[in-house]
């Protein structure tokens, strides 16, 4: 519309003389142009499209000049701001950097201010009641005017003041990409100015790996839905990533659409997500890794369960146990039963004792487990801990041993019952009373491994009763290593026990085993133990309790398996109260105790004693008869040397053919002279006696086993033709039918 219809179409609204309605029909013109006339006394761009550029501004001026004067195609006015005229252009191609528009467009208008001012056309002088009433209206529309700028003023200053002052970033985005404006929080967030940061494209913030959520998911759902809210990272201008949680939704700025971008910076949040993950990772990393079954229970239903729980029972992966009931999980009726126990007391919020119940898997295989449970709190409710140890093979084992046990107690009673009349128990002999309770704890001995203290007087077999348990334990092929602990040096105690390194000390050549490491798996026996020093006593106990030893001249602890068996003829409870033993090493030997009785209080064992040591002297020396005088004034004798002694009065009587006792052993003969005894050719000698015992107790064992030869021979543990041979030689028939 040209300048001339434009103010004529005004004055005539102006002075009333025709209506809005019929200047609309008139002109075919529509009631926001009409508008726009009344509001403008000349038409908008009017001065910009007559502007002449000087081709010394550049060529971009040419561009911008006729941009503005195609009007028809831009809606771009004479107050248009150069950020809006920016992103027109840019929409049309224009490649130009944002500055050069905002100075072109600056140089524009200065040129037009600065120009002579253009006569208004000659219209015609007004009359004095056009003046007036033009001045009426001008001054109210001055008043409108002012009071919707007031308005506007305020709204903008309330919109401005909650932008800037907002802790999140805010920044306003047009419809091509670009930012039209920003708040601190958000320049501030991505390392750039106010004035660096409009004009760029939200794109070029974010981090290379998120770039697709702009285009895939930011703005078509701004588009379609008004709004998003979306994580993703974004670059600071040093190039460190942040990430953050983006807002946007639809919005209209100045009446162009665009969007609201809202950024905040969740760093925070992500490092304590990701240590919640790591701490999530680390604890199911812990859980799987344990071997024992790990699960929670919450109303009876799994919950949770680990690698080993799931494998437990059959299955592949959490999904197959997830929601069971706790009560599945076992064999049958009874043990279901078990589970209603636990689950009842589970109920009452109290941790229970360990329960060990048999648990079927998949393909109805069955094993047990021995379940603990702990209360715990699970998504912020009570739950239960359970852990699950398979113990099929320990339980497994548990039932052989208590079959075995009961075979054993069966086969000792058997043993004990034949054992009565026994004269012989390896290299032991002797049939009374006594040394059948002795035999009974060597039993005892050997069939465990604990530590044995082997009580007696000097002489009386301790050292052979320490091998016999040696030889009948688990550990028979392995060393024996007897050691008498009073023939040792206090000095070269910790060499002699624990060895010693080449160069240890003066004379340490090379290296050398103590008795811990040559006994080790075996036995050591510890003769005379009573004469070790407390402070020797203390090395011993931590050895023998497993914390191991260091040998001389080496830093490297060692460890070995060793029987301990002690012996003494002194009474270690009197050692201990007076202060010459440690208790705890007493009672770390003091296990199981084994007193020997002496030989004045077993004196029918003598004949067979005798027997004995004549058979062994007997490859050595040619032996005749004992005069039966010899055996009573044996008999009679009271033995303070015991089986030692007997064997020395034995071997002294066969090589000078007398009976002597000597030094301490002749005050306390009975019925003896102290010199000598010499023997009667005419007396019955030990051989004779020696028979008549032999044919006495064949008879009673043929007897027991109702002259049974086949049981007989077995219990002498002779062979069958032997005992033929001996019941012809004595006569012994059994009852005729």
């Amino acid at each position: 519309m040209d300048k001339e219809r434009w103010k004529k179409i005004r004055l005539e609204v102006l002075e009333g003389k025709t209506s809005k309605r019929a200047i609309i029909q008139r002109e075919g013109i529509q009631w926001g142009t009409l508008k726009k006339i009344i509001e403008h006394p000349e038409p908008p761009g009017y001065h910009m499209k007559k502007a002449r550029l000087k081709p010394k501004i550049g060529p971009y001026l040419e561009q911008i000049s006729r941009i503005i004067e195609n009007d028809k195609a831009l809606p771009i006015r004479h107050d248009s701001s150069a950020v809006e005229i920016y992103n027109i252009i840019k929409g049309m191609g224009y490649q130009g950097k944002y500055t050069q528009v905002r100075d072109a467009v600056r140089k524009l208008r200065g040129r037009k201010a600065a120009g002579p001012k253009r006569p208004p056309p000659d219209i015609g002088k007004p009359t004095d009641s056009e003046v007036g009433v033009r001045r009426l209206i001008s001054e109210k529309e001055s008043g409108f005017a002012l009071q919707a700028q007031n308005i506007l003023q305020h709204t903008e200053d309330l919109y401005r003041g909650a932008f800037s002052a907002a802790k999140d970033g805010v920044a306003i985005v047009d419809a091509s990409g670009a930012y039209l404006d920003a708040n601190l929080a958000y320049c501030q967030l991505l390392g750039y100015s106010h004035q660096e940061i409009i004009g760029k494209s939200p794109k070029d913030s974010l981090h290379p790996d998120y770039r697709y959520q702009l285009m895939d998911e930011f703005i078509p759902n701004i588009k379609n839905k008004g709004g998003i809210r979306l994580e993703s990272v974004i670059v600071h201008k040093d190039g460190h990533p942040i990430p953050v949680e983006v807002s946007g939704v639809r919005f209209n700025h100045q009446g162009k659409p665009s969007f609201l971008a809202i950024i905040r910076d969740i760093t925070e949040r992500k490092l304590a997500e990701t240590e919640l993950i790591a701490s999530e990772e680390r604890y199911r990393s812990l859980a799987d890794n344990v071997t024992d079954g790990v699960m929670i229970v919450q109303d009876s239903k799994v919950v949770f369960a680990n690698k080993s729980c799931i494998s437990m029972f059959g299955n592949n992966s959490f999904r197959d146990v997830w929601g069971m009931s706790i009560e599945d999980f076992f064999h049958n009726d009874l043990e279901k039963k078990l589970a209603e126990e636990l689950v009842a007391h589970i109920s009452g919020y109290k941790d229970g004792n360990i329960i060990q119940t048999h648990c079927k898997i998949r393909d109805d295989r069955q094993f047990w487990v021995e379940a603990r449970h702990k209360f715990v709190k699970w998504g912020g409710n009570r739950a239960v801990l359970v852990t699950l140890t398979d113990v099929s093979e320990s339980k497994l084992k548990q039932i052989t041993i208590d079959q075995e046990r009961q075979y054993l107690a069966e086969e000792n009673l058997k043993l004990r019952s034949a054992m009565k009349d026994r004269y012989r128990f390896g290299d032991i002999v002797g049939i009374s009373p006594a040394m059948q309770e002795v035999y009974d704890l060597i039993l005892r001995a050997s069939a465990s491994d604990a530590n044995v203290a082997i009580y007696g007087e000097s002489g009386t077999g301790k050292e052979l009763v320490a091998r016999t348990i040696h030889n009948l334990s688990s550990r028979k092929n392995k060393t024996f290593v007897p050691v008498n602990c009073g023939a040792i040096p206090p000095t070269l105690f910790e060499s002699e026990f624990f060895g010693h390194r080449r160069g240890a000390f003066t004379g340490a050549h090379r290296d050398k085993q103590g008795f811990f490491d040559i006994s080790n798996g075996g036995t050591l026996f510890l003769d005379e133990v009573g004469e070790m020093l407390p402070e020797h006593q203390v090395k011993m106990l931590r050895a023998i309790e497993g914390g191991g030893f260091t040998p001389v001249g080496d830093n490297k602890v060692r460890n070995v398996d060793v029987r301990i068996i002690c012996a003494t003829n002194r009474n270690l409870h009197e050692m201990v109260d007076k202060g010459n033993m440690r208790e705890d090493f007493f009672y770390r030997i003091h296990i199981i105790p084994i007193t020997l009785p002496p030989l004045r209080d077993r004196r029918e064992d003598i004949p067979l004693l005798i027997d004995k040591l004549l058979k062994n002297l007997s490859e050595d020396m040619n032996i005749g008869s004992i005069p039966g005088n010899v055996v009573d004034a044996l008999n009679n004798h009271g033995w303070p040397g015991n089986i030692r002694e007997l064997q020395n009065v034995i071997q002294r009587y066969i090589t000078l053919g007398r009976l002597d006792f000597t030094g301490k052993s002749a005050s306390s003969n009975v019925g003896i002279k102290k010199s000598s005894v010499e023997p009667t050719d005419g007396e019955r000698g030990l051989q004779a006696n020696v028979e008549s015992f032999e044919k006495q107790y064949i008879q009673r064992i043929l007897k027991q086993n109702k002259w049974n030869r086949s049981k007989t021979s077995t219990y002498l543990e002779i062979p069958a033709k032997t005992l033929y041979r001996k019941m012809l030689k004595y006569k012994l028939f059994g009852p005729q039918p």
